[in-house]
């Protein structure tokens, strides 16, 4: 894929606010790589959106973004709505050179982006938000800050869909607190106010558009301070995607040659972990008559093409495909656990 023209995009890049923290990621850099940006207020579907536009004719890479989103969906085409002014909702559509045999590592690449994406921003997060695999966005204490969605679509055609939990707290259907979820602002949230505006220039003239998400507690300058940081992320999220995309492409999708697999690794809060992994689609149906037995076992690393290896009573298996529940910490050397703490379940976000 090639980097985007800078005349393409809707909006260029903020002002680069300075070097970066030693060792964290470079926000002027991420921002470089900005695509063309498709703003709505509410859609179904960012994915489904991103694919009419280009049955349409738009030429990749674009991203979609939405304040609302009402019919997302995560893996297995679970349901997952983005309620107005808690969530980012983007989609970021392009093309591949890769093959599909080298495209294994997509998810995680879209993982190690964002991931990216939030640290350049929020510097204020660092050390407190992991990858869990393959690609869901987690705190340290195991809550569920985004998940992504990776689906193909014809021979070089990808969709890469993130959604974020910006402000909650966050509800199910029925009105009541999501187990498991994490957020950014709000009561309970990660962060305060001051950690969200800290070393960056907002964009001038932003205004909430007509319909947009309420101001939070009645206050305007909540809802334009959510709105900012929306925008910031969208951005910088889909510029990091782009530019890890164009490495990989480099290494004719090496993920070690290109340092991915590095990144990955080191920010993957599975490995090391006591784990739990369910075929796809039975972990609520352990019960039923002939579901297959859950693998359970020590997560060690990820392998070549990005499966988790997991090490169990029968040696070490390499797991493509699963749902993953982190059980607990691997104990100090010398000491013993016999307490298994499993983490809350939420699920994916999709988009």
């Amino acid at each position: 894929m090639q980097h985007p023209d800078g005349p393409d995009r809707v909006h260029g890049p903020l002002r680069a606010d300075g070097p970066d923290r030693a060792g964290g990621p470079d926000r002027a850099a991420l921002r470089a790589h900005v695509p063309t940006m498709v703003r709505s207020d509410a859609v179904p579907s960012t994915q489904d959106i991103a694919a009419a536009l280009l049955e349409q004719g738009q030429q990749p890479p674009f991203a979609v973004t939405a304040v609302e989103q009402t019919a997302g969906r995560g893996r297995l085409q679970r349901p997952f709505r983005s309620p107005r002014g808690s969530s980012l909702a983007l989609t970021l559509a392009c093309r591949t050179t890769l093959s599909p045999a080298t495209r294994s590592w997509l998810p995680l690449l879209v993982g190690v982006a964002a991931h990216a994406a939030l640290i350049a921003e929020l510097p204020a997060l660092t050390g407190r938000v992991g990858l869990k695999w393959p690609n869901d966005l987690h705190t340290a204490e195991g809550g569920k800050l985004g998940g992504i969605l990776v689906e193909g679509r014809g021979e070089d055609l990808v969709l890469m869909g993130i959604g974020v939990n910006l402000r909650g707290p966050i509800l199910d259907s029925d009105g009541f607190p999501l187990p498991g979820a994490a957020w950014l602002l709000g009561s309970g949230g990660m962060l305060a106010a001051d950690e969200v505006t800290a070393g960056r220039e907002l964009t001038a003239g932003l205004e909430p558009a007509a319909g947009q998400e309420p101001a939070a507690d009645g206050k305007p300058e909540v809802a334009l301070e959510l709105a900012q940081l929306r925008r910031r992320l969208e951005e910088t999220i889909a510029g990091a995607i782009v530019e890890s995309l164009c490495r990989l492409e480099a290494a004719d999708g090496d993920a070690e040659a290109c340092g991915l697999a590095e990144r990955y690794t080191m920010i993957c809060l599975t490995v090391g972990r006591s784990v739990r992994i369910d075929p796809l689609g039975t972990a609520t149906a352990a019960a039923h008559h002939g579901a297959p037995s859950p693998l359970h076992g020590i997560a060690r690393g990820v392998d070549r093409i990005g499966r988790l290896l997991v090490e169990g009573e029968d040696g070490v298996t390499a797991v493509a495909l699963g749902d993953i529940q982190h059980l607990r910490a691997l104990p100090p050397p010398g000491t013993i656990s016999d307490h298994p703490h499993p983490s809350h379940h939420q699920e994916d976000h999709g988009t």
